[in-house]
């Protein structure tokens, strides 16, 4: 599927809910991404679900919409993120969070 082809409701249905790129994360100075254990506070941990998903960015200015474009730049979002599976991309070598 190209790039171009997702639509809104499809680009969302990607997300595979594990719930990562809601927990606080931390850069070294090399660029090492830490995740912590510290989940957004609208995070559900036991189901990794938003309890706030439909107006998510409008009560958490924290919150990233997640695009093509940034998928592709992100280098804490894991490789089986289902954004990046779904737009084939990987996270360089050497840039794994830990």
């Amino acid at each position: 599927m190209d790039k171009t082809d997702f639509d809104s409701m499809e680009w969302e249905a990607l997300c595979d809910q594990c719930g990562l790129c809601c927990f606080e994360k931390i850069e070294d100075d090399s660029g090492t991404i830490f995740f912590t254990a510290t989940p957004c506070r609208y995070l559900d941990v036991v189901t990794r679900r938003c309890r706030i998903y439909v107006r998510r960015f409008e009560i958490n200015p924290d919150c990233i919409r997640l695009t093509e474009a940034l998928v592709t730049k992100l280098n804490w979002l894991h490789d089986d993120c289902g954004y990046r599976k779904a737009l084939g991309c990987r996270r360089p070598p050497g840039n794994k969070g830990k």
